[in-house]
């Protein structure tokens, strides 16, 4: 779901290897489709056609989520509160359209597999302990080390670890950083973030 028509359209041609049931450029679109997917691809800005009272954001993720879907993010988007705040809607990660091509493909088979992506910009918010007071030593270390946008090669020769062994410590902590989303309201994550009330769920933030 995009309002680019150039993605929406070329991703099938870029991306063989995923199977496009469907592209529309609105939530109200998929919904009357009802499409066999495993995953919904979710641009976050979708009022590039010029149309009004059109649902973005978090409020699309709501209304993709309730419809029994799982959403994946793909957005230029970077602000940590605005992606933070459609995590807690429900959305199962974020991908960056800067990133390459098989960081895209390989986020839509982690979350239709049922499990959790989430992007840099999120690992970074994660680190703080006072989120996630249940990691361990190793596990923060590793954390840390992917804030900064190291690698788990080199995370795994710096701690004498195996790569390995790097990524299920961060599968942990993205398992452990989903159930906090999950399990705190907006509310408690707008005081976190030192927002004011609503703002996470605002459908007018991301621009």
């Amino acid at each position: 779901m995009d309002d680019d028509t150039v993605i929406r359209e070329g991703l099938p041609y870029l991306l063989p290897e995923l199977r496009v049931v469907l592209a529309v450029s609105s939530v109200q679109e998929l919904l009357a489709a009802r499409p066999a997917a495993d995953v919904v691809l979710l641009d976050l800005v979708l009022t590039g056609t010029g149309r009004t009272g059109v649902r973005q954001g978090a409020a699309a993720v709501e209304a993709v989520v309730a419809a029994g879907r799982r959403v994946l993010i793909y957005t230029n988007e970077r602000r940590r509160e605005v992606l933070v705040g459609c995590m807690a809607a429900g959305a199962r990660g974020v991908v960056h359209k800067a990133e390459p091509l098989p960081a895209l493909a390989g986020a839509v088979a982690e979350v239709a597999a049922d499990r959790m992506v989430i992007t840099q910009a999120l690992v970074g918010l994660a680190e703080r302990r006072c989120w996630l007071p249940s990691l361990t030593d190793r596990q923060h270390e590793v954390l840390s080390a992917r804030a900064r946008g190291e690698a788990f090669r080199s995370i795994a020769e710096r701690l004498f670890i195996s790569k390995k062994t790097a990524e299920e410590h961060m599968s942990v902590v993205t398992a452990k950083f989903a159930d906090f989303l999950r399990d705190h309201s907006p509310a408690d994550l707008e005081r976190e973030l030192g927002l004011g009330p609503g703002d996470l769920l605002d459908p007018r933030r991301p621009r």
